[in-house]
């Protein structure tokens, strides 16, 4: 069984950081709350517009896994995981360039897609500690 482990590190994020500092006791609260309204959701959309469609599969008219919602979120305290619904399990092979996809470059959606994910959610984390200074 094919396993890819990897996450992302925020360099750079000083805004989101200090705020942190500034609400230590009710941060935990505030990211976990604001991961599960908007980050994974902000990550899946990210990563499956990412997702490869082959020409053979555009040719059959086949239902791909990019316009089926394909990503599972499972919440974590200070976290999310997105894994591939078992239906789906299959665009994990041109991720690591393994089964069907072997011999090819691997083409790294997932990753890229959190990556790409990573601004937004900060932003959606430093709009959340904004409300709680409101309130």
């Amino acid at each position: 069984m094919a396993y890819n482990r990897w996450a992302v590190t925020l360099v750079g994020q000083d805004a989101l950081l200090i705020k942190m500092q500034n609400y230590s006791s009710q941060s935990e609260a505030v990211i976990n709350q604001v991961l599960k309204e908007s980050g994974g959701r902000l990550a899946v959309d990210k990563i499956t517009n990412l997702i490869p469609i082959s020409k053979e599969e555009l040719r059959r008219g086949h239902r791909h896994a990019k316009s089926s919602k394909p990503l599972n979120v499972q919440y974590f305290n200070l976290g999310f995981r997105v894994r591939p619904k078992k239906k789906f399990e299959y665009i994990k092979y041109p991720d690591l360039g393994i089964g069907t996809s072997q011999y090819n470059q691997p083409q790294d959606f997932m990753q890229r897609g959190l990556q790409m994910a990573v601004d937004p959610i900060t932003k959606a984390l430093v709009q959340g500690f904004d409300e709680l200074n409101r309130k």
